[in-house]
């Protein structure tokens, strides 16, 4: 499911008007999904943030998980598309977001996490730590931000500064100095 939002004034304070958000549930057909690769990662430039949940698994997402060659069979033609497209792995690798109730089964990381050049400079954190739903995921946080309205870092402008007013003011800021250091004398005492 693609969702395009759209403002004529721009976003994240950009000319791009659209950004789009497609969230992805694949269902497993022998050795392919329901969402093909093209459709997923389509060729653009304007932001994109792209979730899902595949039922793939790859080194990328989940490097300490050992992977069939079947595993990369069904995931490659995913993570080479995105690559190729200029997509990027947002989530953390090998954190876990979903926690199975039964014990027959592993937790797992999610599968797709990822944004597009368009949509990277605008990203901030992706976080797993929300409370749970109920569900065996975890909710995730995805914060992206507009940086050109960023406050900039605290700082002092030396050249705006109005030393005659403040020189007196710093007199009084002075610290004493510290005491003398013990003599071997004063510390037989």
């Amino acid at each position: 499911m693609g969702v395009n939002f759209h403002s004529p004034e721009g976003l994240f304070d950009t000319s791009h008007n659209l950004f789009r958000l497609n969230n992805a549930y694949s269902i497993p057909s022998g050795h392919t999904r329901s969402v093909s690769p093209v459709d997923l990662f389509p060729q653009h430039d304007f932001p994109t943030l792209v979730l899902g949940d595949l039922n793939i698994h790859h080194s990328i997402s989940d490097p300490t998980r050992l992977l069939s060659g079947y595993d990369h069979l069904i995931s490659s033609p995913y993570f080479d598309r995105a690559s190729a497209q200029l997509f990027s792995l947002l989530n953390t690798p090998a954190v876990y977001i979903r926690f199975p109730f039964t014990s027959n089964h592993r937790p797992a990381v999610l599968d797709l996490s990822i944004a597009n050049n368009g949509l990277l400079p605008y990203f901030s954190s992706w976080n797993p730590s929300l409370p749970p739903t109920g569900s065996d995921h975890t909710s995730l946080t995805i914060i992206l931000s507009t940086p050109l309205l960023k406050p900039p870092p605290k700082g002092l402008n030396w050249k705006y500064t109005d030393w005659d007013h403040i020189s007196p003011l710093l007199t009084d800021l002075m610290r004493a100095a510290p005491p003398a250091l013990p003599t071997p004398h004063s510390l037989d005492l």
